[in-house]
């Protein structure tokens, strides 16, 4: 059934553009590739007949125009949290804009639904994390005791990072804080357990790499969003530095003073 009004008004205008708009806001704020939203975005504003839409889209930004120029938004989006549940909402839902089957008014309930998605339970983290850690440090070759030791420095690791997210402590010095607590737990219990602090370390310091931002700038780079790649790409150098540094100077400081790790 077609629900799809073919000759929306000015104010109609408007509210499809700022409908298509928080789809986009939303998918990138919930770790969508640049080419998914501009083409979920391209997708909704055709199927409401949002006439001469064009928009670009980079890591954290979307620049938006329509009929003519006469509608244009810049929207800016600093944060971004992973969440694939409200990617996939609203992608569901802008396959049910282009077969026609909601109305504009059901798409902005809808799109509010999706953007409510609720994330996991911190304590719901904490027990994915530690588990997490647990399984990489035995698939990296840890016995089972390295793992449990991995599973604490995980677990007081994501207490500490859901510590910093009340705050909204940067999250680059939240990665380097990070890996060097993980490290000081890792060492510690292993040396009080004479197990080899290596693989501990590793599953511990695993929840903090970047390989998601890693991904998406390749994927961006192979859709020649060439500027948005390089902002990813160095979001993901940046944190992978910043836990090199934390847990570098942990593990140095442990060497000079013990004379070697455990």
């Amino acid at each position: 059934m077609e629900n799809i009004d073919p000759t929306p008004g000015s104010e109609n205008n408007r509210r499809i553009m700022d409908l298509v708009l928080k789809a986009g806001q939303l998918l990138l704020e919930s770790g969508a590739e640049v080419f998914r939203v501009e083409q979920t975005m391209q997708i909704m504003a055709n199927s409401f007949r949002l006439q001469d839409f064009h928009v670009y889209v980079l890591s954290n930004g979307i620049f938006a125009s329509a009929e003519d120029g006469t509608i244009s938004e810049v929207r800016n989006i600093p944060d971004r949290a992973m969440h694939l549940g409200r990617v996939d909402a609203v992608n569901s839902l802008s396959r049910r804009i282009a077969a026609g089957e909601v109305t504009l008014e059901q798409a902005e309930l809808q799109l509010k639904e999706a953007a409510e998605i609720p994330f996991p339970s911190n304590w719901g983290r904490r027990i994915g994390c530690s588990m997490g850690a647990f399984f990489l440090a035995v698939l990296f070759g840890g016995t089972l005791a390295e793992g449990v030791v991995a599973a604490l420095a995980g677990f007081v690791l994501t207490c500490y990072l859901i510590w910093c997210d009340r705050r909204r402590v940067h999250s680059i010095f939240q990665k380097m804080t990070g890996s060097a607590l993980a490290s000081v737990c890792c060492l510690a219990l292993c040396a009080l357990l004479g197990l080899d602090a290596n693989r501990a370390s590793i599953g511990a310091l695993m929840l903090l790499t970047p390989g998601v931002a890693f991904t998406m700038g390749i994927r961006d780079f192979a859709n020649s969003d060439y500027l948005s790649g390089s902002i990813r790409m160095m979001d993901a150098l940046l944190i992978g530095a910043s836990i090199a540094g934390g847990s570098g100077l942990v593990m140095a400081l442990y060497t000079h003073w013990m004379g070697g790790l455990p």
